[in-house]
């Protein structure tokens, strides 16, 4: 029971949830909602409980699901809120552990989740499943928090029923007095806003903290993050349509992130199961778009959207709702509110400036043209008014305020200019020209930083990660970046005019950035061998931070010094407590393959940097080669959407549904990749394999849908994938569609070409696994000689040599090395379990076993599990840990029915029950 690894196309990479947990309708508000059309009524469903699961019947009345119950797989533990269409559950998750999940239960089935898993955005909060039973529906969400901007708003109304006029808030005098005493433009926290790349609010005090209602940069950062969710969104084709503040929960970590897409629109495909809306948040051509229940010509788009953020951005501001709330939807004198235009947020709020009250002002404007055309337009809007620049899409009238944002950007400017004075006619309009410089100085330094920001972001993918073709990639993209800054050989480079023209925060994180890719970098040369440039990489990494707080760049500097014939003389070791020195302590725990101490570094990590996507990926990566995978899927999912447009955690989906035999699952991610980046040779090559196991599958089109195949393979070779790895799956292709000859030309012209790489190895090894053993044997043994750590062929060796060529002894010292190089790859010791119990070492086949466990409960490795107790006497514990795997996924029925391995159990009763039983839950 080794398994034969699926042909490795795919690069070995080998995914954290978001954080927090959601409400559906606490708002106290109306909220209006018709059916597009009537619906059939549905016969009612009762539901009992069967054990751990509710099961459907016929039933004259439809009770809900109560706290207590255990609804398909998820005990409720609380209600979060309820609505027109569900409620909301903190829940446990059964099979995982007991693990806690926000679950919203419907009575009727839509569509929301499935637009939902299309939204991979860190501002929306993802889908973990969605399962159904007759009418009734279960959507799983991560639990990320329990408090909703609405609950905040609620709050603040209790504490200041009087409003905000006349009162400045405690955090907005601090935030002034911090901004009128700096001597740089901006204060930290908006600063930290107007850069990407900048490090997140201190978990301490989120954009859910107390100071939010009512003072604007935190208000405004909040706004910030919902418009980017919006823009994402409606760059997808979908419109939220109930933008409110119940709909936006305040995660635990501090992020804004939007949900209920119940009422969404796909505004290309015009579908949808509601028309409607909460009345408050609604814009004019919404209420007539209700009023008309949707029929004819669309009314609404992404303008609607972003009138709604209009009124959460008034109620932020000033405790209290634009317009006054009326009886109906239809009432006259709601729509004549909307068109008169909201009151003055200065005079309810002073510490609103005119420029904040212009830019709500354009958000509600009563017209659709005259709104910020696009999220995006908002978001640049917030982005100049945090750091002290004029709007750029609404009019700001204030000249005293634009004033005063230029002498924030400019502290030291106004004594200058009166010094002089005297000469200032003879100059003319110098001392403009010379600020308008060092403006542009100042943004051109700003763009560059964010330009290294991004660079770290898509490094990190390449360069954590055991691969030696994406380490290059990673090493090549992150040195020209660096080198724009002279790095790595000046010492001196924070000291450059385009570093020192940064405001503080953005400058102290492009530092931390930097310091970052650079040790990466010197992990990655010493991994090559390549002691002096690591060296290198490694004395200009410690420069960026302060002494002892790397712990990993002292180790590995100490280590090199006496290599190359330097010296270097160790500082003491602080505890490694920043994220940025876990993550790389984390990266180099995972390139010794101890999965399992990168596993809890980076676990510390994401709790502390939710939105670290390299983090949550290679956490996922961790998941995976310890043989957990489903949990793997999970973190795979959040680090797509935290970056959704880069396709590998899509093609690591792919390739763990590949090893659980689930090729259609593997199809859908490989096609999601291509959708993120359609010239991916490896999406191409590894759909290809996924519909040709999907043709012959139990729900496969047969020879017609061989067509695909051959329409991915030629895409696949045209964006650089392997020729002879093209040739091997033609041949497989021609071969199913009874192509004799054409499989045979195939193999012939594959044959003639001579593999090079570590890839076209491992290829051909696997395309002859059945038919030529000994030499995919051979096939395999020369990548491992080209990359003496290659997992695909050290694996694949072992399931030659114990299933193909009969040598246990061979396998064994195969799955030896394995556990040497891979500690934590559960596989290997599950995998040699199998092996001992094959030749009677009971004794120590129970032992390795227990070690994979340890390591991994997911599906395959407690199949083989039963396969060592059912080889070593056990029945009753092999047929308990056969109930287990089936519960935990497992579903290759039919290769369980004919392991020979399980031989000593055929002819038990237990054992036909629960084939039997299991061949009907997967029917």
């Amino acid at each position: 029971m080794i398994p034969t690894t699926a042909v490795p196309v795919l690069a070995p990479l080998t995914q954290t949830p978001l954080p927090g947990a959601l409400s559906a309708e606490r708002s106290e508000l109306a909220t209006n909602h018709v059916p597009v059309r009537a619906a059939t009524r549905a016969p009612a469903l009762d539901f009992r409980l069967s054990g751990s699961v509710w099961e459907e019947s016929a039933a004259p009345t439809a009770p809900r699901p109560q706290v207590g119950d255990t609804v398909l797989g998820f005990k409720l533990v609380r209600e979060l809120g309820r609505g027109a269409f569900a409620r909301v559950y903190l829940a446990e998750e059964v099979l995982l552990a007991n693990r806690l999940v926000v679950v919203k239960v419907s009575l009727k089935r839509n569509r929301e989740a499935e637009r939902l898993a299309r939204l991979r955005h860190a501002n929306i909060v993802p889908v973990y499943s969605v399962c159904a039973v007759g009418d009734v529906q279960v959507i799983c969400m991560p639990h990320l928090g329990e408090t909703t901007l609405a609950d905040l708003i609620r709050r603040h109304r209790a504490a200041f029923p009087t409003g905000l006029s006349g009162r400045r808030t405690t955090a907005a005098q601090a935030a002034r007095s911090t901004r009128a005493n700096s001597g740089s433009g901006g204060s930290a926290e908006g600063d930290q806003v107007s850069g990407h790349f900048a490090a997140p609010a201190p978990a301490n005090h989120p954009p859910g903290g107390p100071g939010v209602v009512g003072d604007p940069r935190p208000a405004l950062r909040v706004l910030r993050q919902l418009a980017a969710a919006l823009e994402y969104a409606h760059g997808q084709g979908t419109l939220h349509l109930d933008v409110k503040p119940s709909n936006v929960l305040l995660a635990d970590t501090g992020e804004a992130l939007l949900f209920d897409f119940n009422l969404s629109l796909e505004a290309d495909r015009g579908e949808r199961d509601h028309v409607g809306g909460t009345v408050p948040y609604m814009s004019v051509e919404q209420l007539n778009d209700m009023r008309t229940r949707g029929a004819g010509p669309l009314r609404v788009d992404a303008r609607s959207d972003l009138y709604s953020l209009g009124a959460i951005a008034f109620e932020l501001l000033t405790g209290a709702l634009p317009f006054p709330q009326a009886s109906s939807a239809h009432a006259p004198e709601f729509v004549a509110a909307r068109e008169k235009g909201p009151p003055s947020l200065c005079d309810l709020n002073p510490d609103v400036t005119p420029a904040v009250d212009a830019l709500v002002r354009k958000l509600l404007a009563p017209n659709p043209a005259d709104r910020y055309q696009r999220a995006a337009d908002l978001i640049e809007d917030i982005d100049r008014h945090l750091s002290d620049r004029p709007l750029k899409h609404a009019r700001e009238g204030s000249l005293r305020e634009r004033f005063a944002k230029w002498r924030r950007r400019n502290p030291w400017l106004p004594a200058r200019m009166v010094a002089a004075g005297a000469i200032g006619l003879a100059l003319g309009f110098g001392a403009v020209k010379w600020e308008r410089a060092a403006t542009d100085a100042r943004t051109a330094a700003v763009a560059q930083a964010r330009a290294a920001g991004d660079a770290l972001a898509r490094a990190r993918f390449d360069l954590v990660l055991p691969d030696p073709a994406a380490r290059a990639r990673g090493a090549e993209g992150a040195g020209a970046v660096l080198a724009a800054y002279g790095l790595p050989g000046d010492a001196n480079w924070q000291q450059r005019a385009d570093v020192r023209a940064l405001p503080d925060a953005d400058r102290a994180a492009l530092v931390q950035n930097v310091g970052e890719l650079l040790a990466l970098l010197a992990q990655a040369k010493e991994t090559e061998g390549a002691a002096g440039a690591a060296w290198e990489w490694n004395a200009a990494a410690r420069g960026c931070f302060e002494p002892g707080a790397v712990p990993l760049l002292d180790r590995q500097a100490s280590e090199l010094a006496p290599r190359i014939g330097r010296a270097f003389e160790r500082p003491e070791a602080a505890e490694v407590a920043a994220p940025a020195a876990k993550f790389l302590e984390a990266s180099a725990a995972l390139a010794a393959g101890r999965y399992a101490t990168a596993a809890e570094l980076l676990e510390a990590v994401v709790a502390a940097r939710p939105s670290h996507a390299a983090a949550q990926f290679a956490l996922a990566y961790c998941r995976q080669q310890k043989g957990e995978y489903h949990a793997a899927l999970e973190r795979y999912k959040v680090a797509g959407a935290l970056a959704p447009t880069d396709p590998r955690p899509l093609l690591h989906r792919g390739q763990i549904y590949t090893l659980l035999k689930r090729p259609d699952r593997a199809e859908a991610e490989y096609t999601a990749a291509l959708k993120a980046d359609p010239a991916n040779a490896t999406a191409f090559a590894e759909r290809a394999l996924a519909r040709l196991r999907a043709a012959f599958g139990p729900k496969g089109g047969g020879k017609p849908a061989l067509e695909a195949v051959e329409d991915d393979l030629l895409s696949a070779e045209a964006h650089g994938a392997s020729h002879l790895f093209v040739l091997f799956v033609r041949a497989q292709v021609c071969g199913a569609r009874g192509d004799a000859a054409g499989a045979r030309a195939a193999r012939v012209a594959a044959r003639a070409l001579e593999p090079k790489v570590e890839h076209d190895f491992t290829a051909r090894g696997c395309s002859r696994i059945e038919s030529d053993p000994l030499g995919a044997y051979a096939d395999f043994r020369e990548a491992e000689r080209i990359n003496e750590r290659s997992l695909v062929a050290l694996q694949n060796q072992a399931h030659i040599l114990a299933e193909r060529l009969n040598d246990p002894e061979g396998a064994l010292r195969v799955t030896a090395r394995v556990i040497e190089l891979y500690p934590d790859f559960a596989p290997g010791p599950a995998g040699r379990s199998v092996v001992l119990a094959r030749l009677g070492r009971a004794k120590e086949a129970l032992a390795e076993i227990a070690r994979a466990r340890q390591l991994s409960d997911d599906a395959p490795i407690l199949y083989q599990a039963a396969c060592v107790f059912a080889l070593t006497g056990d029945r009753a514990g092999a047929i308990e840990l056969l109930r287990k795997a089936l519960r935990a996924g497992y579903s290759d029925l039919k290769g369980m029915a004919e392991d020979p391995d399980l031989k000593e159990l055929r002819e038990t009763q237990a054992y036909k029950d629960l084939l039997a039983g299991a061949a009907i839950l997967f029917r």
